[in-house]
């Protein structure tokens, strides 16, 4: 069974022009978009995938590692807040709706507020600021978030060095100015500096004295 809102490991069965199809051992199947598929990856081999649905109410995969899952209560932040409710980020290209009745209070834009993630009667992941009710959940402290926001960046900085700048740029993380940074990556140079870390640390890129180049 394909499960909503978790990590899960699943065949890829058919490929697309636009992706691959993912099934369970029960053959029920879900699109992984073709931006996704892991270089390499064939008919048969196994991906890990979070499940969750997209803006046509689709149910769709990601290789995206989320903040939290179906289950998990951790801190995040507001992105909107509209007549509908509140829209919190888990680190998805779309984000959750806390419905007006799950809400403890209005929060604003940008406040960071604790959820408890759930599949409400629509199959549809939602999120409920009365966490007390749900005190035997998983708590995703705020290491594992930071450490999240880490290696997202870095994976956002290695995919912009490669699509974006032929996996070259003329600068180091010391030489090149906070500017530049925020205009070729839109970080801040203090989030650069974290990832280009990490990614000479993964063996991804190497650094010579004036430039970056990403390692294939």
């Amino acid at each position: 069974m394909i499960q909503l809102g978790k990590t899960q490991k699943l065949r890829i069965a058919r490929e697309k022009d636009f992706g691959v199809y993912l099934e369970d051992a029960e053959g029920n199947s879900v699109l992984l978009p073709k931006k996704q598929v892991p270089k390499g990856k064939q008919i048969g081999d196994e991906i890990s995938v979070f499940v969750y649905k997209d803006s046509r109410d689709r149910m769709i995969s990601t290789t995206r590692k989320p903040i939290m899952e179906v289950g998990d209560i951790a801190r995040v932040i507001v992105t909107d807040v509209n007549d509908i409710g509140a829209f919190v980020s888990i680190g998805l290209e779309k984000d959750v709706l806390i419905p007006h009745h799950e809400m403890r209070y209005e929060p604003k834009k940008g406040e960071s507020v604790e959820v408890y993630l759930y599949e409400d009667k629509s199959h549809r992941l939602a999120a409920t600021m009365y966490t007390k009710k749900h005190e035997n959940a998983k708590h995703i402290e705020g290491s594992e978030i930071r450490t999240y926001h880490y290696e997202q960046d870095a994976d956002r900085v290695l995919g912009i060095l490669r699509e974006k700048f032929d996996g070259h740029v003329p600068y180091t993380d010391k030489t090149v100015e906070p500017e530049q940074i925020l205009q070729d990556f839109g970080i801040s140079k203090a989030a650069f500096k974290r990832s280009i870390g990490k990614l000479l640390k993964d063996g991804k890129i190497k650094i010579t004295k004036a430039s970056i180049f990403c390692i294939y």
